[in-house]
Order: structure tokens, then C-alpha cells, then sequence
């Protein structure tokens, strides 16, 4: 089955939407057309010179990253501008670029619940949110015998479900009432109906089928039902409702099962991130570099019960993390006045490097493409030259 370049960005929008990106955000197809053909994908972080070299040589006709390429307009694309080279060499090569920044951030997919996962916190929550999931009921009218096509259309779009996010939050999907009437139309000159003729008022043995949609969802629903029902112009309403669902955010907050030593969670942590960077299924961290340059700031022996993870920078959670009460703060890259914030409240703090605390959300959206039928006979690669950019000396 042939994939586009905007069926890729269709299915990454219906976890990530760019709408939920901050306004001095850049994601989104940066390079190429939503209409090229896609039989390689190549997954990163960053694009650096090295991840383009890396696409050229897989061949690759998408290359996916986390960080977009431009957040300023470029004023030229001459050869001696540096910020025009790298969307100059993707487009020499024929390879588009898209990017899922703070909107990735803020989806089932961020780093953030991968590491709250790893350290199996309970009762977890956001540490900050942006917006809970808001709701719209759609209501359409179909002729009896094409009710339940229409309806399997619109399930397919996550109507009638318990989806956020791409994760279930309740335990029922196909959620649809509807009921028996007669519509009626006339058709004029000019049109083309499914059912009666020019002129002549039809009446329709139909039925009301209604559901209700998230927000994020409502464009391809629309669109998935303009093209799944019978008549040329369909009677279709959209009704906003004051019913929210699940608030999504930055971060994530949570107990940890039993209380531990901050050293004693740090060896787990490690041992566990080790274990999975030279796992041959998880390829989670398929990067070569050393585990132990994550640095801790903290009395060692202080129990922990409580932790927070922002993955990325976390210098403005730090407030967040000891108002939510945590014991200790994990996150990418914090400056010094934030660890000595930190510790003045109490938060031992735990820096993992920007890189590392964010790659999990690009093996999190591996598998994620990967699980999709449509994605089937698409190749998908994480990069390995994309990596810590810190060095040792040799």
C-alpha cells in the first residue's frame, strides 16, 4: 500500500496535533510536499549534518525529528547563510522533514511517562496542564441502508470513543445512539441525487446517528464522513459541548511504589536505562555513550516517595515540581540557580542531558507508525548517528 508524506503527518497529528504546539513553535512539514510517496523513513532527534548523510545513505524519502530545523524565517537560501544549508542539502536529496516539538511533548508519546513508567510511578498526573480535551457531538442523517458504513467510518476517526490522545481513557468505543425518521428533499437543476429525482420532493426513510468527538479529531471526521455517505451534500451538525475529557501537559508527577534512598532510585534508574540501551528489541537507546555522566544534586540518603520528570529543559518546572510537593526532579538540562532553587525547597535533582531524556519519545513514536496497517510496507529507521553531542577527553 502507497503511503504519502501527509497520510504520515495525518497519523502523527492524531496524537500530537500542531494546534497544541506553543506559539513559538515550528512543527509541523517544514520541507517537501505532503503529496510525496514514502517508502523510507528515517526517525531522530536533531538534524544535523551527520542524520542527513545518514538519510541519503538509507535512502530515505521522510526524515522525522523531534526538533524543528527553522523557528525564524530564513531571508535567503544562499550556500554561506549556515541556517539555510541543511533544508538546502534535504532538498537537493528529494527528502521532506517534519517535526513534532511541544505538542510531541504534551502527548501519550513524551519521554516524560516513558520515564514514569520505567521508575513505575502510581497515581501519576501532569506536572503542568495546558488544556483539557474538549468535545463536540456530531450528528449526521443517513438512509437506513448505508447507517452502518457511515457509522464504522467515523469510529474508525475515533467518534463514539474513549480515545485521548491515542490512549484509551474509558473502557467502551462504537459509543452511537440513533433513531428512525423520514427526510425529505428537493433536488434542483444543477445537482446529482443519490435518491430521487430533479424536481420532485423525495422523502427518505433515515436515521439521526449521533456521537461525540474530541476536539483534535473533528476535521478528519467531517471529512470521513463527507466521503463515506451516500448523498452529494449530506445534512451533518456540530454541536460544541461544555463536557471536557482528560487535561494534557508537560511532565508527569507520581509515587513510587515504596519509598526509597535517593541513591538506592538512582542504581535502579541507571541499571534500568543500561539494560535498555543494549537491548537487541528495545533499541530505545541504541546510542553509545556513557550513562554515568547524568549528574544528581542532593543529600544521597534522603528518601524519595515522590518524583517528578520534565524531559528537555526543565528550568521553569522546577517551581511546578516543589509546589506538587516532589522529593526529586528529574529532567534534561537545568542551570545552576535552578539546582540551588531545587535544594533550597528540599528536591534533590537529577540532570540526564537534554539528548538523553528525549530519545525515548522517538523509540515512543517508532512503535507507534510502526503499529499502523497503513504503515505495513513502509521502512522505518532510528537514526544512530544522531547522538549526545558532549564528548570525553581521549
Amino acid at each position: 500500500m502507497t503511503v504519502s508524506v501527509g497520510q504520515v503527518e495525518q497519523l502523527i497529528e492524531k496524537v500530537a496535533p500542531r494546534s497544541w504546539a506553543e506559539d513559538w513553535d515550528n512543527p509541523g512539514l517544514l520541507v517537501g510536499s505532503s503529496a510525496q510517496r514514502v517508502n523510507k523513513i528515517l526517525l531522530a532527534l536533531d538534524v544535523t549534518p551527520e542524520v542527513i548523510d545518514e538519510a541519503v545513505q538509507e535512502k530515505a524519502d521522510l526524515l522525522i525529528a523531534h526538533h524543528p530545523l527553522m523557528f525564524k524565517p530564513l531571508k535567503n537560501l544562499r550556500m554561506d547563510n549556515q541556517a539555510a544549508l541543511l533544508p538546502l542539502a534535504l532538498f537537493r536529496h528529494g527528502i521532506s522533514f517534519y517535526a513534532a516539538h511541544t505538542n510531541l511533548d504534551q502527548s501519550v508519546l513524551s519521554s516524560s511517562r516513558t520515564f514514569s513508567k520505567i521508575l513505575g510511578l502510581e497515581q501519576t498526573e501532569y506536572l503542568e496542564i495546558t488544556s483539557n480535551e474538549k468535545f463536540c457531538k456530531i450528528v449526521t442523517f443517513v438512509p437506513e441502508e448505508n447507517v452502518e458504513t457511515v457509522r464504522q467510518v467515523l469510529a474508525a476517526e475515533g467518534v463514539g470513543s474513549g480515545i485521548t490522545d491515542g490512549e484509551h481513557s474509558e473502557n467502551y468505543s462504537d459509543c452511537f445512539y440513533q433513531t428512525k425518521g423520514e427526510g425529505m428533499f428537493r433536488a434542483l437543476s444543477g445537482a446529482d441525487p443519490t435518491i430521487g429525482e430533479i424536481g420532485e420532493l423525495t422523502r427518505v426513510p433515515e436515521i439521526r446517528l449521533e456521537s461525540v468527538v474530541s476536539e483534535k479529531n473533528l476535521a478528519r471526521a467531517v471529512k470521513a464522513l463527507l466521503r463515506a455517505h451516500p448523498y452529494e451534500e449530506p445534512a451533518y451538525d456540530l454541536i460544541p459541548l461544555k463536557n471536557t475529557g482528560k487535561p494534557r501537559g508537560y511532565g508527569m508527577i507520581g509515587y513510587l511504589p515504596k519509598e526509597m534512598t535517593l541513591a538506592d532510585l538512582l542504581d535502579k534508574f541507571l541499571a534500568t536505562l543500561h539494560s535498555l540501551q543494549n537491548s537487541d528489541t528495545g533499541r530505545i537507546f541504541p546510542y553509545p555513550y556513557d550513562l554515568s555522566s547524568i549528574r544528581t544534586a542532593g543529600d544521597w540518603n534522603r528518601k524519595i516517595k515522590k518524583v517528578a520528570i520534565v524531559n528537555g529543559s526543565g528550568n521553569s518546572f522546577v517551581q511546578k515540581a516543589v509546589f506538587k510537593g516532589a522529593d526529586l526532579f528529574i529532567t534534561g538540562d537545568i542551570d545552576y540557580h535552578g539546582v540551588l532553587d531545587a535544594l533550597q525547597a528540599g528536591m534533590a535533582v537529577c540532570e540526564m542531558g537534554h539528548f538523553l531524556s528525549e530519545i525515548p519519545m522517538i523509540q515512543s513514536l517508532y512503535a507507534y507508525l510502526r503499529q499502523d496497517k497503513a504503515m505495513a510496507d513502509v521502512e522505518m529507521v532510528i537514526s544512530f548517528s544522531n547522538k549526545v553531542p558532549w564528548g570525553k577527553r581521549g
